[in-house]
């Protein structure tokens, strides 16, 4: 277990990696955790209405890159992770969920039918934009865990918000499926010359953004 210190110097040590080094690859195990932080990441109800697409191949990260604002980091990070959300939550969903719960967790039939009872509720009182609003939130709390387990582990990240979801929908080969792409995350390690890592963190004082109610 990394100290409470050691957590918050990562959290220092990141940065938005304006240029990656594109010969530095993320070795297995640091993947491995980087990408159990995905699955692991909470979501609302615990429904996991999501899917993360993580990209290697060369090609098809230029391609992407196209469609990115030309963003230099889709193509040069070592792996780059589309996070995608369900264009829509139905009952299958919930039905999908509740068997995994029976088959983890063994509840009894009352506590089962009472919590499908609840999601089930849940989902159908969405408005279509209520919804869609939701599903993207939830690939947000997943970014966020992401991002930290990046930092965590010393490997470089950077958002990538600016895209064309509807190209990465074509080139990803989402039409058609489930899953939309909401947003992009680069992994890798930063290249030596980028004088963005250079820069000091530009944040409010504790005092100003975190109001403790003692």
């Amino acid at each position: 277990m990394i100290s409470p210190q050691q957590y918050i110097d990562g959290l220092g040590w990141r940065y938005a990696c304006k240029k990656f080094d594109p010969h530095a690859r993320i070795e297995e195990p640091a993947w491995h955790a980087l990408a159990e932080s995905l699955r692991l990441s909470p979501s609302s109800l615990g429904l996991q209405l999501w899917k993360f697409v993580a990209v290697t191949n060369r090609e098809l990260k230029e391609r992407l890159r196209e469609v990115s604002w030309n963003q230099s980091q889709v193509e040069d990070c070592s792996h780059y992770v589309v996070l995608c959300a369900r264009r829509d939550a139905t009952q299958k969903d919930v039905d999908r969920y509740l068997a995994q719960i029976e088959f983890t967790r063994h509840p009894s039939a009352e506590k089962l039918a009472a919590s499908a009872d609840f999601y089930g509720g849940y989902v159908k009182a969405l408005t279509p934009e209520k919804m869609n609003t939701w599903l993207d939130c939830q690939v947000y709390i997943a970014v966020g865990f992401l991002l930290s387990a990046a930092a965590a582990l010393r490997v470089d990240s950077c958002t990538i918000g600016g895209m064309d979801r509807q190209k990465y929908d074509e080139i990803l080969g989402l039409d058609g499926t489930p899953y939309r792409s909401v947003v992009g995350v680069a992994l890798g390690y930063r290249a030596q010359d980028d004088a963005y890592a250079r820069e000091a963190k530009v944040r409010f004082p504790a005092g100003e953004v975190i109001d403790i109610r003692a």
